[in-house]
């Protein structure tokens, strides 16, 4: 009870902030799933229903069916309602395209991939969201009037600044914007954060870590004009900061360590080169225009910078890989544009034609995947050499056991009613070896049919049928099945990429053919089954094997093995994309449809940022031509985005809270004239982001406290006007590494390759950690890391009682505290002075005498309770905001 007593004591100080962040945090989901949701129609849904249904279900409306609006499906046809948002997965659209419903499979051509028919039903769960229709066919006529109507397609314009009464408040042109706005509203900002909170706030923002006593002390002792500079100048001058603002970025580049692949891990092994670049080019300030372009077009940059910028191509190298997403990640990550929402039509909302976005698909569908070697050309070569050998010895063996694999399936098939019969008798009470002896079974096939008739059901409709009957079904499938696929290689003219499978017309058994395959021949798992049950893969299928095709099965794994071991280790590299040797456009697809083309898009910018008609590029891709027109002094989003995203982390939100979307979905700017100022003195000071954060954090602005004006929070509650500080609680990062910081355990070790976060020894900084698309890390997940599948813009805090579990219950915490504990106990010899160091070590300052005593109690109750008491200390309010 005493503990529970701490716990209550030590929160009541900031619980109304978390109060806070409950009341506003479903509004900021709401507002961010809502842009969410529009962009994954335009993106993932629209596009499959064009290429398979409007060309039946649009003006032709077959079975009475119209898919042109939400309304049409809900309404549905003769069949019913198409969709149901209520449940989704028994929606009619679903079910046809699932194969699963009684009468109907669409589309006539074969089924969709399963990654489509998620999509939809995705998009039918979250509302079945569909942007109201408007007329497109205008909107090229309308690109001039559009740019001079909306505020971001206007020029970058520096204002006069603003007059304000209070002019010994506004230290500086960004304080005098923010306090006009207050001004007007007859407001006015409250007093300034204590020196302890603003040390505190600047370090976390700046380096993700918090200030040590030390450096607490000898802030507090400063009493010069210049205190706060110097502080501030140490921070940017740190390694720590390009770690804490180069995972800022890395949640826009969509960042990981491996690839998107549903079905098994498949690491990057150089992923993390990108991401040392990026912190190292933010610690050594590299300007953003350049910042930009090295990660647009590096590898087209002269030399020296090219070989120093190269790196920077990781932003399009790691992607997901989908030309479609470099696309919007483009549009989002530099100039704050929803580009994805042109595939299938002109932009609905913003002057972006169709176009457009096919003249960007051609700059990236002219570029391939590639490596940068960070190793001499003869290494390469060797390794290069050595590597073929071994996956050339690996394919033979591979094609030699599937070659088998089948023949064996196909010998065991033959004798299926024999296996039936004599797992029946299993089934009554009988001996399986006895029986598979006496029989000539093989007994282990045996006991699969014996799990596999004790099944409840089936899903296909066989099960009924004689043993021979159903022997004799198989039979006819195993021959059907080798015929569709021998059709199908030729359609995909030989080819089995994933790109081509994924869009190629194929051929398939019916639904009730393929579950019967499924379960008997196929060599995928399905159930609690490993694969069908006569087919054996692996060592599995070795016992099989005898005689002459044993010994040559043997030499092959020795050849494996022995090509295995010769390959040396990697040499190192950067992931890279380069230009094909044939570089194209590409052409409009109608609806989004490939196979419906349309007029040719010529690779060049777009049209509303372009100085008159945009002029074609001519050199390779594009990507040096489209980099350069996006840095371009006069392109008036790039540094109105860039800034924003940089205001937008030291003050909690952005002038323009869509950080990602300056078009008419998003948000207006609160401050405009502030957003240009700043835009402005970007490119003044040669787009230097080290300087324009020095500029922002030595604001009386960012130096404001905590404290409540009834009158102020009656008239802006959510604080866009900046009359008080934003109290933040640390993103899992900072959180992280304060926790090890504080502990004494951090590992300020630069750069290299990432770590597993749930390996106990790892104390590197979080940065470092394994970042995976396939299966996010739990911590991470828990605390509002972002999906690395997409870019994204903003952390949306949440809290749940998930969160608090892991302060009570982790065992990372109670790690950090037991190492806290320990620190604590060799710097002091009496509990009370325990006490005053840990508070100084975590909040900078003393402890109150009812904490002091609070914690004196607690302590002499248990000669084992310095741990969980830091542990309580660790996990407070005052700890884990700032």
């Amino acid at each position: 009870m005493r503990l529970l007593a701490l716990i209550e004591f030590r929160q009541m100080r900031l619980v109304n902030w978390r109060k806070l962040c409950l009341l506003f945090s479903p509004w900021l989901v709401a507002q961010a799933e809502s842009l969410d949701r529009l962009e994954f129609f335009e993106q993932k849904v629209r596009p499959v229903l064009a290429k398979h249904c409007f060309s039946c279900h649009t003006q032709n409306k077959l079975g009475g069916l119209e898919m042109t609006s939400r309304e049409s499906l809900l309404k549905g046809g003769n069949s019913g309602p198409a969709i149901d948002v209520q449940r989704p997965a028994q929606s009619l659209l679903v079910r046809v395209l699932r194969h699963t419903h009684d009468r109907l499979q669409m589309p006539p051509a074969g089924k969709l991939p399963e990654e489509d028919i998620d999509n939809i039903e995705r998009w039918i769960a979250r509302g079945a969201v569909w942007p109201a229709s408007g007329n497109q066919t205008s909107l090229k006529a309308q690109l001039p009037s559009q740019q001079s109507e909306w505020w971001a397609f206007r020029p970058v314009k520096l204002s006069p600044l603003p007059e304000v009464r209070n002019r010994a408040w506004a230290a500086s042109p960004i304080d005098r914007y923010i306090l006009a706005a207050l001004e007007q509203r007859g407001l006015t900002p409250v007093g300034p954060a204590s020196r302890r909170d603003w040390i505190k706030r600047v370090s976390i923002d700046l380096t993700g870590l918090p200030p040590s006593p030390e450096a607490v002390d000898s802030f507090l002792r400063d009493s010069s004009p210049k205190a706060r500079e110097k502080v501030v100048d140490r921070l940017l001058a740190s390694k720590q900061f390009g770690e804490r603002w180069a995972r800022h970025w890395l949640d826009v580049a969509r960042y990981s360590d491996d690839l998107l692949n549903s079905t098994q891990d498949e690491p990057y092994d150089n992923a993390f080169r990108y991401r040392d670049w990026v912190i190292e080019a933010l610690n050594e300030d590299l300007p953003y225009d350049l910042f930009v372009k090295a990660q647009i077009a590096g590898d087209w940059l002269e030399p020296p910078l090219r070989e120093k910028l190269i790196a920077g191509l990781g932003f399009y190298a790691l992607s997901p890989q989908f030309q479609d997403d470099r696309v919007d990640v483009t549009g989002k990550a530099f100039l704050g544009l929803t580009l994805g929402c042109a595939q299938c039509h002109d932009h609905k909302f913003d002057p972006i034609p169709t176009q457009d976005y096919y003249s960007l698909l051609g700059v990236f569908t002219s570029t391939e995947n590639s490596e940068f070697p960070l190793a001499p050309p003869e290494v390469v070569a060797r390794y290069k050499q050595l590597k073929q050998a071994h996956e050339a010895s690996e394919a033979k063996l591979n094609q030699f056991l599937e070659k088998q694999a089948e023949a064996l399936t196909e010998v065991l098939a033959h004798r299926t009613a024999d296996f039936i019969r004599a797992a029946r008798l299993v089934i009554q009470g009988a001996d399986a070896k006895a029986i598979a002896q006496a029989r000539q079974l093989d007994e282990t096939t045996l006991t699969r049919w014996v799990e596999y008739l004790r099944l409840p059901e089936h899903e296909h409709p066989y099960s009924a049928l004689s043993p021979e009957e159903f022997q004799a079904k198989v039979l006819e499938v195993l021959y059907r099945r080798r015929e569709l696929e021998e059709k199908n290689l030729i359609r995909l003219g030989g080819s089995k990429e994933r790109s081509k499978l994924a869009s190629a017309d194929l051929l398939s058994l019916p639904r009730d053919e393929w579950l019967l395959w499924r379960d008997i021949l196929s060599p995928n798992a399905f159930g609690k089954f490993e694969s069908g049950l006569f087919y054996y893969k692996g060592a599995k299928l070795e016992p099989f094997l005898s005689g002459a095709w044993r010994a040559h099965l043997d030499h092959l794994h020795a050849e494996v093995e022995r090509n295995r071991q010769a390959i040396p280790e990697r040499y190192p590299y950067y992931h890279i994309i380069r230009d094909r040797e044939k570089v194209r456009n590409e052409r409009v697809r109608i609806r989004g449809n490939a196979e419906n083309l349309g007029e040719e898009a010529p690779r060049r910018f777009l049209s509303i940022l372009s100085q008159g008609p945009a002029k074609p590029f001519t050199q390779g891709s594009g990507r040096l031509e489209l980099a350069e027109a996006i840095t371009h002094p006069a392109n008036p989003l790039t540094a109105r985005v860039a800034v924003n995203r940089i205001w937008h982390h030291l003050f909690g939100q952005g002038l323009v809270r869509t950080l990602n979307n300056f078009g008419q979905l998003g948000e207006k700017p609160s401050h405009p004239e502030l957003l240009d100022y700043l835009a402005h003195r970007l490119i003044e000071q040669k787009w230097s982001i080290k300087a324009l954060v020095r500029e922002m954090v030595l604001t009386n602005t960012y130096a404001l406290g905590y404290s409540h004006d009834p009158k102020a929070f009656t008239a802006d509650p959510e604080n866009r006007l900046l009359w008080r500080g934003n109290r933040r609680r640390l993103d899992v990062e900072a959180l992280r590494d304060c926790l090890l910081a504080v502990s004494g355990e951090l590992d300020l070790t630069l750069g290299g390759k990432p770590l597993k976060l749930t390996e106990a020894s790892n104390k590197r900084r979080t940065i470092y950690g394994f970042v995976s698309r396939r299966k996010l890390d739990g911590t991470l997940a828990l605390f509002d890391f972002p999906n690395p599948n997409a870019t994204s813009d903003r952390r949306f805090p949440t809290a749940t009682p998930l969160q608090q579990l892991f302060f009570l219950n982790s065992w990372f915490l109670q790690q950090r505290a037991e190492a806290f504990a320990a620190r604590l106990q060799q710097s002091a010899a009496s509990d009370a002075q325990r006490i005053q160091q840990a508070y100084r070590i975590l909040f900078y300052r003393e402890p109150l005498q009812a904490e002091l005593e609070t914690g004196l109690a607690y302590l002499r109750s248990d000669s084992n309770a310095w741990p969980r008491y830091a542990q309580v200390l660790l996990s407070s309010n005052e700890m884990v905001f700032y």
